[in-house]
């Protein structure tokens, strides 16, 4: 008889006791196919359960009497000595301090939980699975050359003149021309 499931199909056989998902073969009781497969043909199931779990195994195997233990106040005292655990020995090296992490914490996926608890969240756009470092939205950073190149021309539109020339090239705040030369 063909029994679905859930979209999965199992085929039992009543007469050999064995159902496709194994569960009847393994455990010596009907699974749940092959007792639908026996109300449909109106079959007795409790006729296909192996004897070890019948009621009457059970009252047979406790039938006889079960002498309780006396407790351990009644024991006689022995005159060896008590068995103690092993003694610890110090290992060598210097001592782990790291905890053991929690399941949900080891996780790698960026939008699961992290450490406390929390999901990665960016400071920059708010959004889940990356951090400032990483977000495609984060400014770009001026490079070292472009840094070190903070002394700008003069500005292009103004013409330039011979003293404006020298002053731009020389290091430091531009100085002011000389009145007592005399150009010639």
């Amino acid at each position: 008889m063909h029994i679905s499931e859930f979209g999965n199909q199992f085929v039992v056989n009543v007469d050999t006791m064995d159902c496709t998902c194994r569960k009847w073969a393994i455990t010596g009781i009907p699974c749940a196919h092959a007792i639908t497969s026996m109300k449909f043909l109106n079959i007795n199931a409790e006729d296909y359960i192996t004897h070890w779990f019948r009621k009457s195994t059970y009252e047979e195997t406790y039938n006889s009497i079960i002498y309780p233990i006396n407790g351990q106040h009644i024991w006689e005292v022995t005159p060896y000595s008590y068995i103690l655990p092993p003694k610890k020995k110090k290992m060598p090296g210097r001592p782990k301090k790291k905890r053991r992490l929690e399941d949900w914490e080891l996780k790698k996926n960026d939008s699961e939980l992290r450490k406390g608890g929390q999901r990665k969240k960016c400071g920059i756009c708010k959004e889940l699975g990356h951090n400032k470092k990483g977000c495609p939205q984060r400014p770009t950073a001026q490079s070292p050359s472009e840094q070190t190149q903070g002394i700008q021309g003069p500005p292009t539109d103004v013409p330039l003149t011979q003293e404006s020339t020298v002053m731009a090239t020389a290091s430091g705040p531009p100085e002011q021309p000389d009145s007592t030369v005399n150009d010639a």
